[in-house]
């Protein structure tokens, strides 16, 4: 945030609670997926694909949802946040994208939510109509069907609003029941093909329907295997969630993938086509000829079992989507895209009852007003596009910021994965236009409606994108040359904006002094702003102490990770220098110079500058010593030495320790034409032969104001970052010291994307 003023702080910001349970994830998520895809869409989709369709139908399907499930699982552990797909796409893509990808989320898991209701109500009067009683009413079945439904889809919307954890604890009863029922449902269906060979009949032909009808019954089938994106939803309330999301959404989907088509078999087996064909059979009882066909496989309560398991399986994934579009809209209102009341969270039950009030309203009116088919091909073209846009993101996000990102899993196979399920699900979702026109036409009319809300509302209201935006690699158009400082403390302020000004003086440029507020990975970057007023007192009073003769502007950031806030600012407003503060200590081996600046080092795209404050701060620069054997960072250094030598008319000392294994002349006409580099004759080259490199150079060291190193050419198998001997000079040198790495354009670029580090050269 570049020095915006902030009218209104709010004294308390939103947070959700933390209490779901790596298997209370998975629940949620099978819970989600096993609905209206068997009960609902099993029998519907049979009747157009027929007996090997289906189950040729449920193995692509699930192969692309293990596919998507793996570009989610890398989003969702590296940006575990409520919103799910909608805070994924917005990140990479931003502005209106991210705007309508929400709002197409938001309305896909509410028809979820719907499809679900009506599963539960079309089975339960499945089983009704049988009953003396219900059929002496002599009322309606589709009225039925329509009060129930609006009943099932009210009770569930009071159990999420007695909060997450009756939320959580409902999912994984009804989860766990629903698998169970189903896994008993499938097992029958393999013993009594085992028993009755005579039952595999009913896959003779395998396939005979054409691949259109088996495209079709994909798409129409697809809802059922999309719905582990709930479990990203949960990223802020979820225990550990960059390990336990990743984990939840593979489990889940390899659950359900392997339930379908052990249920499908069944179903197949099940079937009793009396002068008729299979397809034939399925077509004409529609929604509930998957009931009909289960309940022949047992002798006794069948229908009961395969009624009680659509109540389960449908009673789950309507509780777990009521949750996911309430999380879904709640995120859009925090960033502004919608009303601010959405975000509002009821201080007793810690929910965001007015978005969950909202999503409960589109998930009735549809309940209560479209058919099934119509109902179940909206939610699954909504979630084709969706994911389809996911899988563009997870390659995208990737691309651009490599390992800027901190990711508790990593996709295989990268980017073949994505590419082929994006591919798949842009071919389902227009082949469904062949089942059902209506759904595409209601799918476009609530898109046109997003956009207006976009235009005269969103595009208003929401977050400035600059401010609490997680990264962007966007270069502006430089304004003059620019030295931008990484500030934390007034520790080393004095030392580092001295060596600021030094430079941005003699390139007539300017002085931009950055302040990072770290907000924790699963906060609302917008809880930062209570730390605001502290940190712009903290760069006014460095200002203001600190007196320098170029013009200095002050930038304060909010961020989930100070390394990458510090490259994305660099990459936004065109930085020509970056100097960086180093305290000279690293707690793990496995990085050069603490994970912080290692990260930053490795991605900056510019000249950099790290300083480590010596024993004394940096009140005067009169002895300068450039330790060297020559390369390109090495005449970085002494460009940098010349701009401080023309406003503190510094001496400099060209300084080489060599073991002797190299002529001393040879050495010299190397160096010697660094001198040049340093203007007014204010420079010598001293050489002196040791084998201890090192302790010569420290020793020299202490008879001068600042070191200034360049990064050393080291072998690609040690990847160090610096040199090992520029970074051990560095930690042990009392004086302070400057380490220098030039930005080299194509070779720093490709370094950065195709090393495990950069190795300085």
């Amino acid at each position: 945030m570049d020095q915006k003023d902030i009218k209104e702080t709010p004294k308390v910001q939103p947070e959700l609670s933390r209490e779901l349970t790596l298997f209370q994830l998975v629940m949620m998520g099978t819970g989600m997926m096993i609905g209206a895809g068997v009960f609902v869409a099993t029998g519907i989709s049979i009747g157009v694909a027929g007996s090997g369709g289906i189950m040729i139908a449920f193995a692509l399907n699930g192969l692309i949802a293990i596919f998507s499930a793996i570009s989610f699982a890398e989003l969702s552990s590296a940006l575990p946040a409520a919103g799910g797909a909608y805070t994924y796409i917005k990140q990479a893509f931003g502005g209106s994208i991210g705007f309508i990808s929400g709002w197409m989320n938001w309305f896909a898991l509410a028809v979820a939510g719907s499809l679900y209701a009506i599963t539960f109500s079309t089975y339960t009067v499945h089983l009704l109509k049988e009953i003396e009683f219900f059929s002496f009413l002599n009322v309606h079945l589709f009225l039925y069907e329509k009060i129930i439904a609006v009943l099932v889809a009210l009770v569930f919307i009071g159990i999420n609003f007695k909060g997450v954890s009756e939320t959580g604890k409902s999912s994984t009863y009804i989860a766990i029941a629903q698998t169970v029922t189903l896994g008993i449902i499938g097992v029958v269906g393999v013993v009594v093909a085992l028993n009755n060979p005579e039952a595999l009949n009913n896959f003779k032909p395998f396939v005979n329907e054409g691949i259109g009808n088996i495209l079709i019954a994909m798409g129409f089938t697809y809802v059922g295997f999309e719905g582990f994106e709930v479990i990203g939803h949960a990223g802020e309330e979820a225990i550990n969630p960059k390990k336990n999301i990743p984990k939840a959404i593979l489990y889940a989907v390899i659950i359900v993938v392997s339930t379908y088509l052990l249920v499908a078999f069944a179903a197949v087996i099940g079937a009793k086509p009396i002068n008729e064909s299979l397809v034939n059979y399925f077509a004409t009882r529609g929604a509930t000829g998957f009931a009909d066909s289960i309940k022949h496989l047992f002798p006794f309560g069948g229908m009961l079992l395969v009624t009680f398991a659509a109540i389960f399986s449908s009673s789950s994934a309507l509780n777990a989507t009521i949750y996911s579009s309430t999380r879904v809209s709640f995120a859009m209102s925090r960033d502004g895209q919608l009303p601010k009341q959405l975000a509002t969270i009821s201080q007793k039950r810690k929910i965001p009852h007015i978005a969950l009030i909202c999503s409960s309203a589109i998930i009735i009116i549809v309940a209560a007003t479209f058919d099934v088919e119509a109902v179940a091909a909206a939610a699954d073209i909504m979630f084709l596009l969706i994911f389809l846009l996911i899988n563009i993101s997870v390659i995208k996000i990737r691309k651009e910021f490599g390992d800027e990102l901190d990711y508790g899993f990593k996709m295989p196979l990268f980017p073949f994965i994505p590419l082929v399920a994006l591919l798949a699900q842009l071919l389902l979702s227009f082949w469904l236009f062949n089942m059902q026109p209506i759904s595409w036409f209601v799918i476009i009319v609530w898109i046109i409606i997003g956009i207006i809300i976009y235009i005269t509302y969103s595009k208003k209201h929401s977050i400035e994108e600059n401010t609490y935006k997680v990264f962007r690699n966007r270069t502006k158009a430089k304004e003059g040359f620019s030295v931008m400082v990484s500030i934390n403390d007034k520790q080393y302020a004095p030392t580092l904006l001295k060596i600021a000004d030094g430079i941005a003086t003699q390139r007539n440029g300017k002085i931009e002094i950055m302040n990072i507020i770290l907000v924790a990975d699963t906060t609302p970057l917008r809880a930062g702003i209570k730390f605001l007023p502290d940190r712009q007192k903290l760069l006014r009073d460095i200002q203001n102490e600190n007196k320098v003769f170029s013009p200095i502007k002050r930038i304060i950031r909010y961020s989930h990770n100070i390394p990458r806030a510090i490259v994305s600012i660099s990459k936004e407003r065109g930085t020509d220098v970056m100097i960086i503060g180093w305290k000279g200590y690293n707690h793990a081996k496995k990085n050069e110079m603490g994970s912080k600046v290692d990260k930053v080092i490795e991605r900056i795209p510019t000249d950099l500058l790290v300083v480590k404050q010596g024993e004394k701060p940096l009140n005067k620069i009169t002895k300068i010593l450039i330790p060297t054997n020559g390369g390109y960072h090495s005449i970085m250094a002494c460009e940098l030495a010349n701009n401080l030598v023309k406003i503190y008319n510094t001496q400099v000392t060209i300084f080489n320790v060599h073991k002797g294994q190299e002529q001393v002349s040879r050495i010299k006409r190397r160096l010697n034409p660094l001198k040049n580099h340093i203007e007014n004759g204010n420079v010598n080259v001293k050489l002196k032969k040791s084998k201890y490199i090192v302790k010569e150079i420290v020793k020299e060291s202490k008879d001068y104001d600042l070191v200034i190193i360049g990064a050393t050419e080291e072998a690609p198998w040690q990847q160090m970052i610096f040199g090992k001997i520029p970074t051990k000079i560095a930690l042990e040198c009392p004086t302070t010291v400057i380490l220098v790495k030039k930005d080299l354009g194509i070779r720093s670029f490709a370094k950065r994307w195709f090393g495990k580090k950069v190795i300085a050269n």
